[in-house]
Parts: structure tokens; C-alpha cells; sequence
């Protein structure tokens, strides 16, 4: 994997709202989304994106079911670095 696909990862959840980026987990996330920006991800219909091929998944569990079985080398070098998914931000 090269430094350049890495870096296309954040090391926490991003908000697609306000870009606040320090939560620790897709759930706290969305909680934060419906208190602060008065609706759900869903209405929005957010997607997290596959950087390797661009595919854009529903859920953070299906991504890393996508890299896990798509793209298996660069998902052991995910975890190796212990890096959390970020939503895509769809401006």
C-alpha cells in the first residue's frame, strides 16, 4: 500500500456536516448529526467511498466488508495501522 492510499484515510470519523473529526466511531457520529444538524445521515444519504475503486457503500461495516473480500491487501494494512473509516463527504 502506498503512503498516498493511507492518507486517504482518517484516523477518526469526519461529520459530512461541520467536518468536526473526533469521534471515535461511525454510531457517535451519527448521534452527533441528528442532535446538532436535526437529521439522520440516512435522509442525507451519506456513503462511506472505497479509495482504492471509488465504490460508495451505505454503512461503515459494509466497506470494510468490501475491503475485506475487494481489496484484502490494502485492509491488512488498515488494520495494521488501526484506521478508522470516514464517511465521504458529499458536500
Amino acid at each position: 500500500m502506498t503512503q498516498q492510499t493511507l492518507d486517504e484515510f482518517e484516523k477518526t470519523v469526519r461529520c459530512p456536516s461541520c467536518d468536526r473529526d473526533d469521534f471515535g466511531s461511525e454510531r457517535a457520529m451519527r448521534i452527533h448529526h441528528k442532535q446538532i444538524h436535526g437529521e439522520s445521515l440516512a435522509q442525507r444519504g451519506d456513503r462511506y467511498r472505497c479509495s482504492v475503486c471509488g465504490r460508495e457503500l451505505r454503512t461503515e461495516r459494509g466497506l470494510t466488508n468490501h475491503l475485506s473480500k475487494v481489496h484484502p491487501d490494502t485492509w491488512d494494512d488498515l488494520q495494521e495501522d488501526g484506521v478508522v473509516l470516514e464517511l465521504a463527504n458529499r458536500g
